[in-house]
């Protein structure tokens, strides 16, 4: 049996739905602070923009799993939108 891993890319992600849904609220605040890098990690993750506020340091760790990804995530999620 072959095992695939889908990957996701924000190019690929639906910016044409609903501007209020989830997904477009998380797309927006990701490429806001310059993170858009991390979006195929919470995407594969099912992590979604309302519960960004709820992860904590361990999901982050778990979920993005390149080091430098995640310090710039664990670094800017919190910063005000440029």
């Amino acid at each position: 049996m072959e095992n695939t891993t889908e990957i996701f890319d924000i190019e690929d992600a639906d910016i044409d739905c609903d501007p209020s849904s989830d997904e477009s609220k998380l797309i927006t605040f990701l490429e806001e602070r310059g993170l858009s890098s991390s979006y195929p990690y919470l995407k594969k993750s099912q992590v979604t923009f309302e519960s960004l506020e709820y992860m904590t340091e361990d999901d982050i760790k778990e979920v993005i799993t390149p080091v430098g990804i995640r310090a710039l995530f664990r670094a800017k999620r919190f910063e005000s939108a440029s």
